[in-house]
């Protein structure tokens, strides 16, 4: 009798087998993974230059309507009430609650097909540009239209509840792709505001935060104020790095303006340096650069309801921000215009054309190409 072995090949695959396609498979998304995700990026990049290019748009055409540019902000001004010390770092204190100070998104609300959030706000805020409630007698009509739209008292909650519903809607346009933050925050800057003691002092600009877990939308777009906005001051660094050196070309801070800053009427014929060379819109963050583990990597965002124009006071680093008792301002980013996309921000000009803007670009250009009758006009290579 014979006997046959037969020898079969075990089915599946051996260990080594299996580690060896885990390796392969492995190195194999090593390598698309950041083919990927620069791929997601690119496309929110141009998501981004679109939201930017829109906005910039709308804003172009509310000049074309109303023959000028929306105002920076309803809030006390050189045009009413100028800037001074005793503001006590808060404008509302001086002029408290007859400012509906309402920021510069909103007005472009009808020319982003959002016309339902327009109507609401018109109704029971005063939206003018032209008045105010400085002269209304309490408890009149024109007073609480005038009343600021955030309630910083219990009386005045009764007539906000629709505004609130508004300011906590976000609005996909005023929103960067790439900003994982969410839409809504509840403690975040309501404005930043600007204001010389005298017409010989350096501008000042300070914040106006909301900490309340309120909920508000936030926007990663903002438009430009200039270095100061205006102020009425007749004064400016002439050394770099505060004023760039511009000083001693003989502008004042108001020659650095921007086209949008406290109850401004900006039109297209005050822009003297040309609508190529002149921005209009740019990218904010809200976000602080503390290097502490600890911190948080956000203030919360800018509410789009009532941001005013951004500054570009703070893109020019200073020596003085090292100076004792100035913290707060050494994490200068949530007052600036910043972006989350790498190489640069991507700033909006008045001809509505996006570019992206290196942070390295010649200092004095952030002021240059800010300012709208600075009589230069600068240019990126």
């Amino acid at each position: 009798m014979t006997t046959q072995t037969s020898l079969r090949k075990p089915n599946g695959f051996t260990l080594v087998e299996l580690l060896v396609v885990i390796s392969i498979i492995g190195i194999l998304v090593g390598l698309l993974l950041p083919a990927v995700q620069a791929a997601r990026e690119a496309t929110r990049r141009m998501q981004c230059t679109s939201n930017l290019r829109q906005v910039g748009l709308a804003a172009l055409n509310f000049e074309n309507a109303s023959k000028r540019f929306p105002p920076g902000v309803l809030l006390p001004g050189p045009q009413s009430t100028p800037f001074h010390g005793a503001f006590a770092r808060d404008p509302l204190q001086t002029e408290k609650n007859q400012h509906s100070g309402v920021g510069h998104l909103v007005f472009l609300l009808p020319h982003l097909e959002r016309t339902d959030l327009w109507h609401t706000l018109q109704a029971d805020l005063n939206l003018s540009v032209d008045s105010s409630g400085l002269q209304a007698r309490a408890g009149t009509t024109e007073s609480i239209r005038n009343m600021y739209w955030f309630p910083y008292d219990a009386s005045a909650l009764v007539h906000r509840q629709k505004v609130i519903e508004v300011a906590r809607t976000p609005i996909s346009i005023y929103r960067c792709p790439s900003d994982p933050a969410p839409p809504q925050s509840a403690m975040g800057l309501a404005f930043l505001y600007s204001y010389a003691s005298s017409p010989t002092s350096r501008a000042i600009i300070l914040p106006e935060f909301l900490f309340e877990d309120s909920g508000f939308a936030i926007t990663n777009y903002l438009g430009s104020s200039g270095r100061s906005g205006m102020t009425g001051a007749k004064f400016l660094d002439a050394p770099a790095p505060a004023g760039a050196g511009l000083g001693s070309s003989g502008l004042y801070e108001d020659d650095l303006r921007g086209v949008f800053h406290v109850r401004s009427k900006t039109t297209l014929a005050e822009i003297k340096d040309g609508a190529s060379n002149t921005f209009l819109f740019g990218e904010v963050t809200g976000q602080w650069s503390y290097s502490n583990p600890n911190a948080p990597r956000r203030l919360g965002g800018d509410y789009w309801i009532s941001n005013s124009g951004m500054f570009l006071r703070y893109m020019i680093p200073d020596p003085r921000l090292n100076e004792p008792g100035l913290a707060s301002v050494r994490a200068p980013d949530f007052r600036k215009f910043h972006s989350l996309h790498s190489g640069g921000v991507h700033m909006a000009y008045v001809d509505n054309s996006v570019r992206l803007v290196s942070y390295d670009i010649d200092p004095p250009l952030w002021y240059i190409l800010g300012g709208i009758r600075d009589g230069m006009s600068g240019t990126i290579d």
